[in-house]
């Protein structure tokens, strides 16, 4: 049977019990359950009605991901020059191609220019040039311009390392606190105004030590109690090419190099040869990331580089919808009413249906892929976004989450005992989501409840 049969046969079929949406308007929410060992829809309201999914839009991009790019996908990082290696100085520019590796971060870019370092080069005797043609154009994300500083709206690039974000680690030492910059990037002075505070427990970091930038300058102030020993909190600094440039400077310098002159953007020359090649941890792990925390950065990251790896017309944004449209297709799912804009959710015009999205779980959860798919989603009252939720539903419920001002969404399975698995779609969209998150936690609930009693042979 063809999947495009088998989806229509979904669409058409009798449903076995209808949705209790509580405190949930009917117009509000869309809902869409069915076996994955099955053939007919289990439950569904509203399923054909055009949603804005919030980050459950990520697992469009994982499974477009998992099959366009397979899981052993790796990310290259890469440094060429096209000058000459004499006594330890390459005296020329240095090419550091990136490619989006979403898990870039400092450990990494440590083991690459150790290894640079390996091949005996101690003074880069020219400018360290980013070269960023893998990417030819970012996704937008409109709509976020208001939360700009935030990590959640950092955007993806070539060269993202640590998600851009600078560390600020706390420590006591002698009854003082202290604190450092990591990385330490050179173009920042760390003002420590930070006094002994005399709370029992440390909590959040930041209710203690209160940063606020100006120009070159970090201020650390606040009391600080020992209990803070080990805290950590983060400050966003710098574009995305200043931060690679300086990361870079300031570990190169801890490695014991010197250089590069300045940073700047440019093309690899052809004639240049590779000195270092690091490859990236398999695809999986970063979609185990992406789903488990809902990193947009991360999953914008992939969304583009399914772009970089398919192309077709030249231009990354175009080519990553082309690879997803193309694998609808193939599979027999409707291309209608999707509407992409970064794949990662982080939107305000992405749009999918309840059945949409049902039929990609459904064709995940039966391809070569399901265990890699599915292992990337959180695991209820365990890991995650649901570490707190559905406690009584246990790990046996694996969902991933949305959250939007005006949106809350849950995607993802249900396994019971017996091992037959319940694909389940729950999109709400409405401008008192943030309160009705728990009526979309018990519609969930009460169609796991329903299917349970049903694969018992219970009333």
């Amino acid at each position: 049977m063809s999947l495009r049969l088998m989806m229509t046969m979904l669409a058409v079929a009798p449903l076995a019990l209808a949705a209790n949406l509580g405190a949930l308007r009917a117009d509000e929410v869309a809902l869409w359950a069915a076996p994955v060992e099955g053939r007919t829809v289990f439950d569904e309201h509203r399923a054909d009605a055009a949603m804005n999914p919030a980050s459950t839009m990520k697992l469009v991009t994982a499974w477009a991901a998992l099959n366009r790019l397979g899981p052993g996908y790796r990310w290259r990082s890469e440094l060429k020059s096209n000058a000459v290696l004499e006594n330890g100085v390459l005296r020329g520019d240095l090419y550091w191609i990136g490619r989006g590796d979403p898990r870039f971060d400092s450990a990494r870019l440590t083991e690459l220019l150790r290894q640079l370092r390996l091949r005996g080069v101690q003074r880069i005797d020219g400018q360290l040039l980013l070269d960023k043609r893998a990417f030819s154009r970012i996704s937008s994300a409109d709509g976020f311009d208001g939360d700009a500083e935030r990590v959640f709206s950092v955007p993806p690039d070539t060269h993202l390392s640590n998600l851009k974000v600078a560390w600020l680690r706390y420590f006591y030492e002698q009854g003082r606190p202290q604190v450092v910059l990591d990385p330490p990037l050179p173009a920042f002075r760390l003002d420590n105004r930070l006094q002994p505070g005399a709370a029992a427990s440390c909590g959040d970091v930041r209710e203690h030590a209160t940063v606020s930038l100006s120009g070159n300058s970090i201020r650390v102030s606040g009391k600080l109690p020992p209990a803070c020993d080990g805290a950590a909190s983060y400050v966003n600094v710098l574009d995305n090419d200043g931060y690679a440039g300086q990361s870079f400077a300031a570990i190169w310098q801890m490695l014991g190099g010197e250089g590069p002159r300045g940073i700047a953007q440019g093309s690899t020359p052809p004639d240049a040869r590779q000195l270092v090649r690091l490859d990236s941890e398999p695809l999986p792990q970063a979609l185990s990331d992406i789903n488990k925390y809902s990193n947009n950065t991360m999953a914008r990251s992939v969304w583009l580089t399914l772009g970089a790896e398919n192309p077709h017309s030249g231009d990354t944004v175009v080519d990553a919808q082309l690879a997803v449209r193309s694998l609808l297709l193939e599979r027999g799912i409707a291309a209608e009413p999707l509407q992409l804009e970064n794949g990662a959710g982080l939107s305000r015009r992405e749009r999918i249906s309840a059945r949409q999205l049902g039929a990609i779980l459904l064709d995940a959860a039966r391809g070569p892929y399901a265990a890699e798919f599915i292992a990337s989603l959180p695991l209820a009252s365990e890991d995650g976004t649901l570490r707190r939720r559905f406690a009584e539903l246990g790990p046996r419920l694996r969902l991933k989450t949305g959250t939007l001002g005006d949106a809350r969404a849950l995607a993802g399975y249900w396994q019971a005992p017996s091992g037959q698995r319940l694909a389940i779609v729950a999109l709400l969209n409405s401008a008192r989501a943030a309160q009705l998150q728990g009526a979309l936690d018990a519609l969930v609930g009460d169609v796991v409840e329903r299917y349970a009693a049903q694969l018992q042979g219970q009333p």
